[in-house]
Parts: C-alpha cells; sequence; structure tokens
C-alpha cells in the first residue's frame, strides 16, 4: 500500500510548486533534497551572503495582501545585496507556520515569493519548515560580486559626500511592502568603484547614518532642507521612519562630478551631507537620529 504523504510534505509541495519553474543554470540539487548543491563560481568573484526575516505583526499585517508579504521577504535580503553591489543568484527559505489556516495563507505568500524571484532572476533552491508562534518567512540569499569591489561600511573618510537614492520618509502604509530593491544602482556604483561606503536604509537614515559612521570611525552633518522627502512626509519622518530600502553612500568630492555627470538611472539622487572627523561628532540640524529598534 502507498503511505500517505504526512501533512508537512503536503503543504510544502503546495508552497513550493510555484518555485520549481525557475532553475539556476549552476543548480545540481535544490528543492526536495537535503542540501542544495551548486556549481562553484568563477574565481574572478567574491561570494555575498545574506540572511532576513519578516514576521507576522512586525514587518506585515494579517490584512496585508498574501503576495505582497511574499515579495517583502525577498526584497528586503536583496537590498542588502544591492548595498554590496552584489548579483543575486539563489535563495533559500525557511517557513514558520503557526496552524493549518496559516499553512493556506502561506501559499498565497509563496507565489508573491515566486514572483518576485523571477523578476529578479533568484533560483530558489531549498529551505525548512518550522512551527511557529507567528508566521513567519526568513530568505537567505547567495550572490556574487566582482572579486574585491564590494563596498562596506567602514570605507567613509572625512571630507567625503552623503549621497541616498530615491525619497525618504514615506514608506507606510504601502511603499514598505512593494518598493523596488536597488540592485543595478548598486551593481553600477560599485563597478565605477565610486562609493567609498554604502549600506540600505532599512531602521531609518537617523539609525542606519550612525552605524555607517560609528564602522568608518567618522562624525557627519546632515542638512534637513537637503533630505528627498516622499510626498507628505517630512524630515523628522525621513529620518526616523524607516524601510525606506534606498541605497545611503559616502563619496570622495573627487568623485562626485563623474557621478552625477555619468548617473544613468531615473533614480533620485541626492548629496545630502558629509562627513566629518570623529571628534567633531554627529549632526543633523537639530533633529533626532533615531530609527526602528527591534528591542526597544
Amino acid at each position: 500500500m502507498k503511505p500517505r504523504l504526512c501533512q508537512e510534505d503536503v503543504w510544502i509541495q503546495r508552497w513550493t510548486q510555484a518555485l520549481r519553474s525557475h532553475r539556476s543554470p549552476g543548480l545540481r540539487h535544490g528543492l526536495g533534497h537535503d542540501c542544495a548543491v551548486l556549481s562553484a563560481p568563477s574565481k574572478k568573484v567574491d561570494l555575498v551572503l545574506k540572511t532576513d526575516a519578516v514576521v507576522e505583526g512586525i514587518h506585515f499585517l494579517r490584512s496585508t495582501p498574501a503576495a505582497w508579504a511574499g515579495r517583502k521577504a525577498l526584497a528586503r535580503a536583496l537590498s542588502d545585496l544591492a548595498a554590496a553591489g552584489a548579483t543575486p543568484h539563489a535563495a533559500l527559505v525557511t517557513a514558520g507556520c503557526p496552524d493549518k489556516k496559516s499553512a493556506a495563507r502561506l501559499q498565497s505568500i509563496y507565489r508573491g515569493l515566486a514572483q518576485a524571484a523571477r523578476r529578479w532572476c533568484v533560483a530558489v533552491v531549498g529551505g525548512e519548515t518550522v512551527r511557529t508562534r507567528q508566521l513567519l518567512l526568513s530568505v537567505s540569499l547567495l550572490g556574487t560580486v566582482p572579486r574585491g569591489l564590494s563596498p562596506h561600511r567602514g570605507g567613509a573618510r572625512p571630507g567625503h559626500l552623503l549621497f541616498v537614492t530615491g525619497s525618504l520618509g514615506g514608506s507606510w502604509p504601502r511603499r514598505h511592502l512593494t518598493f523596488t530593491p536597488r540592485l543595478p544602482e548598486g551593481q553600477w556604483l560599485t563597478r565605477k568603484k565610486i562609493p567609498s561606503a554604502m549600506m540600505d536604509l532599512s531602521d531609518g537614515l537617523g539609525a542606519d547614518l550612525p552605524r555607517l559612521a560609528r564602522m568608518s570611525k567618522i562624525g557627519f552633518q546632515i542638512h534637513p532642507a537637503q533630505l528627498p522627502l516622499a510626498p507628505g512626509a517630512n524630515a523628522r519622518q525621513a529620518l526616523s521612519r524607516g524601510e525606506d530600502y534606498e541605497l545611503l553612500f559616502t563619496v570622495p568630492k573627487a568623485r562626485a562630478v563623474q557621478l552625477r555627470k555619468a548617473w544613468p538611472f531615473s533614480t533620485r539622487l541626492t548629496e545630502i551631507g558629509f562627513c566629518l572627523p570623529s571628534r567633531a561628532g554627529f549632526h543633523a540640524g537639530g533633529l533626532p537620529l533615531q530609527g526602528y529598534d527591534h528591542l526597544r
């Protein structure tokens, strides 16, 4: 007699059906195996690894369209790869499921994730399922970047200029679910060797810029009047609201002219301030430097 599939296997088959149409060229073993096995990349690239998670009630609500929640789960991690100047290749997805009702919702969440994976050419090659108290999705990404070129948070120096892409402060109620990770912009900046330091803005400029400054051992001055505000947002929200998923990066003055002339994207590019010696401290025109804090 043919044994029945356990409920977990039934749901995993349903969830991942939409993911099985896209295969990475270097994939040897993927969904359904204990481990995903991919061919080694060229020696001309560095590997880039990232993991991120979205939790119902924190990153999205029960009322959030399920496909948007799945899209956000992948796009959040892709935003970090953009800040590394990387090209994404493969993803692992861990689903935390509290009950059967959430299992049905996860099927629609996976459809949104699959659509995002096709859009950004990411192969979902495996994952895990676990019972949790809240519905959650954790995404781990593998990408590559030309060897030795990926920017980090520690390269800014006094006198370097501060730039951001896009607009700030307009993430809620919808944009935090539908944003586009700045992958082409991050890849272009990296290959042109323009940023001295770069990161993505997930917790808000008021929280993320001090992180970059501490890693680079610098101070900074930003001009609130120069912040690129989303429609209806103010400077305080641009600093503290979070989930903008734009790129924040520093540029030596000598490269800034080239950056402005050569910028090939319709994405807005704004100079918002400059870096100072560490002893000068952090300055935001009197506005509080704070953003989202998971533990506050």
